[in-house]
């Protein structure tokens, strides 16, 4: 079974009962790894000035990927969708008013401005969602609880495993 081994002896070597975890008879578990920071698996706990500025800094650290995050979504789509919305500017500012087309040409450009909108957002969300993933931006968002201890901060994981 993955991370428990079965001890058949009859109970030989008590000094290696001491070191790791028994659960049940002769069940043993590995303790979990010891942090590089301090002396638990964990870390060591901050105080609590400590666990709340690092809280607030964690939240000023999200927020900021978020806002960047929108602000990427924004730009992919105003790009992806300038052809779009060119021809329904053009189609409605010249509805009526243009003396080079005529009504129907103008709601020509609208029908097709509207008719291109709708695979345009599709490409626009594959692009979004492509960017994301290629430069790992979601994975610069922090869980609070990192606050919480020490050692553990913008520690984002470098091998990534996805059921995806």
């Amino acid at each position: 079974m993955c991370g428990v081994d079965v001890d058949l002896d009859d109970g030989s070597g008590e000094e290696e009962k001491e070191e790791e975890i028994w659960v049940g008879e002769g069940v043993k578990m590995l303790p979990p790894p010891v942090a590089h920071s301090g002396g638990s698996a964990w870390g060591t706990r901050r105080g609590r000035c400590g666990c709340l500025a690092w809280g607030v800094l964690l939240v000023m650290w999200d927020l900021c990927i978020v806002v960047a995050c929108a602000l990427l979504l924004a730009l992919v789509f105003a790009v992806v969708l300038l052809p779009a919305m060119l021809l329904l500017y053009a189609g409605f500012l010249c509805h009526s008013r243009c003396q080079y087309l005529d009504d129907n040409s103008c709601s020509a450009l609208i029908i097709l401005g509207f008719v291109m909108m709708s695979p345009l957002v599709v490409v626009a969300a594959a692009v979004f969602c492509g960017i994301l993933r290629k430069f790992r931006i979601l994975f610069c968002i922090q869980p609070i609880s990192r606050a919480w201890y020490r050692g553990r901060l913008l520690d984002w994981a470098t091998s990534v495993h996805a059921w995806v």
